[in-house]
């Protein structure tokens, strides 16, 4: 039978919990909400994306109404540092990561998949295993995506090099955005013979393969083009040399690879990228289901070629002057 001082205590134990609780729930005047970014490595396209993101972000009328604490991350493009990040990501529980590499969404969401995960510019998340489809992750994960349209790269290709019969490609095989776009590309090609193109692959393991991986393609590509692939990204300056060098064009999806020497790029404006995952986010704030929130593609490659470069090569630029979402660099 319950004395009233037994009830007293369980009355007491009740409001105690309840104050425990009211401290640590997250309100506009209390706790901050926590936005971890992580990037694998820097690079010019994942620093656009960073600062769209957050510039978006610290815009928002949910920015200006609480207090939201940002920590960055970088991962180096190294395995045990990914692994560290995801580690700490499953102590620290931010309310918001996101994430600038596929292979740090990956180690993240595999420790923590309690965790909201915004992924900017990913190529295939349901190929990385990220999502279920490109209608709805099925989890907390939402992400746009940067999966460039092979068959306007293939166009472009031809257009401005139509002598191309072999297409170089180097690429890490344990990206999965890049293994996305050269399957795709892969399959483009068998399915368009008239083309009367084959790659040559190219695969490496990190960066500092790029050189090697480059030399080994002299003779043996027209031309070359870099998926988007964070450990080719990080060396195009080799790629660059070389092919200046060897009187070799090459192609990217960066507009940063026209400084370095690309002939053309079939590119994202990043930082418009990062403004619209700052708004995903801010979506699912608001009360969306991130589950159900269909993956957001690119919109409106632009075109740009380095006419210096392409004047090199001989190739008249009058066909592509004044089209849309062509920019020609003088």
């Amino acid at each position: 039978m319950c004395t009233r001082r037994n009830t007293v205590l369980v009355v007491s134990a009740i409001m105690l919990f309840c104050s425990i609780f009211a401290c640590t729930k997250k309100t506009d005047t209390q706790q901050p909400y926590a936005v971890a970014i992580v990037s694998i490595v820097e690079i010019e396209p994942i620093a656009e994306l960073r600062a769209g993101f957050r510039s978006e972000f610290e815009a928002s009328k949910f920015a200006q109404s609480h207090k939201v604490v940002f920590s960055e991350y970088n991962a180096q493009n190294d395995g045990s540092i990914i692994n560290q990040i995801a580690d700490k990501m499953a102590i620290e529980k931010p309310d918001i990561v996101y994430v600038l590499g596929t292979p740090v969404a990956q180690a993240i969401q595999k420790r923590s998949p309690d965790l909201l995960i915004l992924q900017g510019a990913v190529t295939d998340p349901v190929a990385a295993g990220l999502a279920d489809s490109w209608e709805g992750s099925g989890r907390k994960y939402i992400a746009t995506t940067d999966l460039p349209p092979i068959a306007k790269q293939m166009s472009l290709i031809q257009e401005l090099t139509p002598a191309v019969r072999r297409l170089g490609v180097i690429y890490n095989p344990g990206e999965t955005n890049s293994v996305a776009v050269v399957s795709r590309i892969r399959e483009y090609i068998a399915q368009h013979p008239m083309m009367n193109m084959r790659l040559v692959e190219r695969p490496i393991s990190n960066t500092s393969d790029v050189a090697t991986a480059t030399q080994s393609l002299l003779g043996n590509a027209d031309a070359i083009y870099l998926p988007p692939d964070n450990s080719v990204h990080a060396a195009i300056p080799v790629v660059s040399r070389f092919a200046k060098e060897n009187k070799t064009p090459f192609y990217a999806t960066v507009s940063s690879a026209l400084d370095e020497g690309a002939l053309a790029t079939l590119s994202l404006d990043f930082k418009t990228l990062g403004k619209e995952s700052a708004r995903l986010a801010l979506e699912v704030l608001g009360g969306k289901d991130p589950a159900k929130i269909p993956i957001v593609p690119n919109q409106n490659p632009l075109v740009t070629i380095n006419s210096k470069i392409a004047a090199s090569y001989s190739i008249d630029l009058s066909p592509f002057r004044g089209k849309p979402n062509v920019k020609i660099i003088e």
